[in-house]
């Protein structure tokens, strides 16, 4: 009996995630696991998730704003952790089996002008695949995250991040080259 409760929840739960995402016109290849809070989504422009993503939260939901015309894309087999906070004005791309850990931020919009004669600066952001992103992390426009690279906790990613390289710091800087070969996962 305990067996069939089980099924008919999983059954349930697959069913109200399904609707809740056709209902904010996302795109997705299988169904992503939801645990604890769902993520708050505002979808106006273009997010597609891959087959086999996670959202978990513990304390705080992800928060995802996609804005009229811009594009979210995130990878088959990422993970996106407590507290995760996307905005995308232009274009935001996650790769595949990426790890976001707790509050990272990320943006590919200043928001506001620095300045009268400086424009607000809207640059699409490239996260590449494999990619751990560490706790409390913010990662800024035009920022451009190579495979297999690792960003350690309360980095701030400014620029481009070369691939197998290990970033830390405000701004993140290169303090190591990582030796990965080229098919391997992060768990």
């Amino acid at each position: 009996m305990l067996k069939v409760i089980r099924y008919l929840r999983s059954r349930l739960k697959a069913q109200l995630i399904r609707r809740y995402l056709i209902k904010r016109n996302i795109v997705f290849d299988g169904l992503p696991a939801f645990w604890g809070p769902w993520p708050d989504i505002k979808n106006e422009g273009r997010m597609t998730i891959g087959a086999r993503c996670t959202f978990q939260s513990f304390r705080l939901r992800q928060t995802m704003t996609i804005m009229k015309d811009a594009v979210l894309e995130i990878g088959h087999d990422s993970y996106l952790n407590d507290g995760v906070n996307v905005c995308a004005t232009r274009a935001i791309s996650i790769g595949h089996h990426a790890k976001i850990a707790d509050m990272v931020y990320i943006y590919d919009t200043d928001f506001h002008q620095v300045s009268h004669a400086v424009p607000v600066r809207r640059v699409p952001v490239t996260i590449g695949g494999n990619v751990w992103i560490g706790a409390g992390s913010i990662v800024l426009p035009g920022s451009r995250i190579g495979d297999h690279a690792v960003i350690g906790a309360g980095s701030i990613v400014t620029g481009e991040i070369p691939a197998k390289s290990l970033a830390v710091g405000a701004p993140a800087r290169v303090i190591r080259e990582l030796d990965v070969p080229d098919g391997w996962v992060r768990e």
